[in-house]
């Protein structure tokens, strides 16, 4: 894989958005197919999961695989393991992330829950923080309304809070090389959601 400069790269397979299922990671790992990666999980879901074993693989991993699932649950992991900030040091040093659905949410600043599914109380959470932006994955069809209520929320302490879409078909790559954060579109427009009197607005997207 390129960004990892390695013809048989080790990817570490965060899935605790998923708690660790093993049939998702099966599937997931079909994405990998014809890389040379070597796939290992990083175990960290259950009770009794090796917490230094988890760290060792990601010390030793050439790249980091975030999987989906549940935003909020796969959070609830990291910060009862406490490994959230072993991820954010591992990014800091230049490793690169790959996220898909949940976990490219997770590698973001925050998401957004719904207590009661009631849109009234919504409120944000803190993600891992790796990417310096707010985004969503595969909504487009619904019209972002998670990601809307996201920025509706944050808007209140940041008037120019953003949220990005990224569609079924689309990549935001984020390059953290230098010191403004280099944000490209991959494959389909990613959506821009802002926010106008408190309230969220659609901003040109950002074109590939």
């Amino acid at each position: 894989m390129k960004s990892t400069g390695k013809p048989r790269p080790l990817v570490a397979y965060v899935g605790v958005a998923s708690n660790d299922n093993v049939g998702f990671q099966k599937m997931l790992s079909g994405l990998f197919v014809g890389t040379g990666a070597r796939i290992e999980m990083v175990k960290l879901a259950r009770k009794n999961a090796s917490t230094a074993t988890a760290r060792r693989l990601l010390d030793d991993c050439d790249l980091v695989f975030m999987s989906g699932g549940d935003v909020e649950h796969g959070m609830n992991i990291v910060n009862e393991r406490g490994v959230g900030d072993d991820l954010r040091r591992l990014s800091a040093a230049g490793k690169p992330f790959i996220g898909i659905s949940a976990g490219s949410i997770m590698t973001g600043r925050h998401w957004v829950r719904f207590p009661g599914q009631d849109e009234a109380h919504a409120e944000p959470f803190a993600c891992l923080g790796i990417a310096p932006v707010d985004m969503d994955a595969h909504s487009e069809a619904d019209g972002w309304p998670e990601l809307r209520a996201l920025v509706r929320l944050l808007a209140r302490k940041d008037a120019d809070a953003i949220g990005y879409g990224v569609p079924s078909k689309g990549c935001l790559r984020i390059d953290l090389d230098s010191a403004r954060p280099k944000l490209t579109a991959l494959g389909a427009p990613i959506a821009r959601i802002g926010a106008k009197a408190g309230k969220p607005v659609d901003r040109a997207p950002l074109a590939p």
